[in-house]
Formats: structure tokens, C-alpha cells, sequence
């Protein structure tokens, strides 16, 4: 690394928000990492952190270096990457919370047509701060606000209503009453839109017993989407799966809007790698 250890551990202490975190990123222990701050500070003549009782945040003047420093130090980290392992970062890592298929769909076509390595990955909001996010080479698709010093909201992305797909036959034997259908059949939705607002009314419309025995928790509704061909099912989605084999025998339900007003939140790391401008047309095409 041709920057200083302690540029280091500023860096990654600004990125994880505790010297614990930084040091295990950086494969060190605490105390080192601590003494290259306090010495960082002393350099520099500043107070850069606020020591605080759940971690560190930055001062103004700590701030202010971070803005300077950021894209400068995610450049040299791409560099020194380069002229030790003679390659630079060429992947992006996708984080998302539940749906968003054709936002993930577009991604994965530009990045293959940029020769980009795209990873997808789910997350869930109570674990933001544990998101790697050192090479600065990361976007999140998130359907709540995300608080975190490390990630800049790009804009809002429209994503429709959130609906119920089901067999069009099932939908008909329950007398095309949308009540009928929810009391009937098993819910099948993901984790995240599981502790949604929306689907903790239905939940209080239907009793505790749908709560209990009525609903499923699936790590892909686009994986499961079989069952509803085969089984008394239905499935929460953001659209309808169109691309199913079994799409024709499906329908599509949307729920009303102003239960399912429903959103995308569009984040790109701060820190900004070089590799995201090969699909940043992309990025700012979603629609």
C-alpha cells in the first residue's frame, strides 16, 4: 500500500464505525489500530472522531479530510491492487431486500455486456453496518430509507405495487373475492416484506391463526413460484412473473395502492470504484 497505516485505519474506521470492526477488516488487533488514529490526529494536529459508547463517528474536521480522501484512496487502493496482483477490482456487489427482479435483471445484462463480475446478495436492514463496502464497488436496492455514513442515495426508483399471484383457477374457485382467497390458502412471502406494514394489516385483517399456520417464509419467490401451479398458494410479489414457464396459468392481483405504495431506494457506495462507471448508464436508466 503506498498510503500510510495510518491513513489505513482512518479510512476503515470512517467505513465500519468501531475500532473493533476496522481492526478485523484489516487484520489487525484494536490496540494498533487505535495508536495509528491517536497518531493520525496528532500529525495532523485535528480531532478526527468522536468517541462514543457504541463506536466512533466522524468530527467536522474529520469530516472534511474523509471528503477529500475518499475517491483519492479507493483510486491508490485500485492501483496497488493492480501493480501486486497485476489486476484491478473489476466486480460489483449487489445488495438487495426482497424483489426488485427487474432491477437485478438489468444489472446482470450490463455488467455482462461490460465484462463485469456482478454478485447479488441479500440483506436485511438490522445488518447494514456489516455490508464489506472497502473497494467502494457496491449498490444497494432497498425498499425503507438507509442510514449509513458509507452509502449515497442516487434517487427513488418507481416499483409498482406489491400484489398477490396465484393460480387463476384457485382465484375463480374462491369466487374472485380477494378476502376468500387470503382466509383459504397459504401465504408464501419473503422475510423482509413479511415484517412489512402491509403485510402485518392483512395479518390483523385474517386472525393470529393465519400467522401461525398459514404463512411461509421463502428465501425467493421467483424459486417457488411452482408451488402455486400445484398447491392451494399464494405468493406476495412485486410483479407478475411473466418469464415463469407457468405464467399463462397465473394472475396477477394488485393490492390497493394506498396499502402497497411501494418504492425502491437506489445507493451507491461513497467511496466510488472506478469499475461502476463501466455500468453507470445502467444505473441511471432504471426505471
Amino acid at each position: 500500500m503506498f498510503f500510510s497505516r495510518k491513513l489505513e485505519a482512518f479510512m476503515a474506521v470512517v467505513e465500519y464505525g468501531s475500532l473493533s470492526k476496522a481492526a478485523k477488516v484489516m487484520n489487525r488487533t484494536t490496540p494498533p489500530v487505535a495508536k495509528s488514529i491517536k497518531d493520525f490526529e496528532i500529525l495532523l494536529g485535528k480531532r478526527l472522531f468522536k468517541r462514543e459508547k457504541f463506536g466512533m463517528s466522524l468530527t467536522r474536521e474529520g469530516l472534511e479530510l474523509y471528503s477529500d480522501l475518499k475517491d483519492l484512496y479507493t483510486q491508490e487502493k485500485e492501483i496497488t491492487k493492480k501493480h501486486i496482483t497485476g489486476t484491478i477490482c473489476n466486480k460489483i456487489n449487489v445488495f438487495y431486500d426482497w424483489g426488485k427482479s427487474k432491477y437485478i435483471d438489468a444489472l446482470y445484462r450490463a455488467a455482462f455486456k461490460a465484462g463485469v463480475q456482478i454478485n447479488v446478495f441479500r440483506f436485511n436492514y438490522d445488518c447494514i453496518d456489516e455490508i464489506n463496502d472497502f473497494e467502494g464497488n457496491t449498490l444497494l436496492l432497498s425498499s425503507e430509507a438507509v442510514i449509513s455514513e458509507r452509502f449515497a442515495l442516487l434517487r427513488n426508483l418507481p416499483q409498482g405495487q406489491i400484489g398477490i399471484c396465484c393460480r387463476k383457477s384457485l382465484f375463480q374457485s374462491c369466487d374472485n373475492n380477494l378476502q376468500t382467497l387470503l382466509s383459504r390458502c397459504v401465504w408464501l412471502c419473503e422475510p423482509l416484506l413479511y415484517e412489512s406494514p402491509l403485510l402485518k394489516t392483512l395479518l390483523q385483517q385474517h386472525g393470529e391463526q393465519s400467522k401461525h399456520e398459514h404463512v411461509h417464509l421463502i428465501d425467493s419467490t421467483h424459486g417457488y413460484l411452482h408451488l402455486l401451479v400445484d398447491g392451494d398458494y399464494l405468493c406476495f410479489i412485486d410483479e407478475h412473473p411473466k418469464t415463469s414457464p407457468h405464467s399463462s396459468e397465473l394472475i396477477f392481483l394488485p393490492l390497493s395502492q394506498s396499502e402497497a405504495e411501494n418504492s425502491c431506494h437506489l445507493y451507491k457506495s461513497k467511496s466510488h470504484a472506478s469499475v461502476l462507471n463501466k455500468i453507470m448508464d445502467c444505473i441511471e436508466n432504471l426505471k
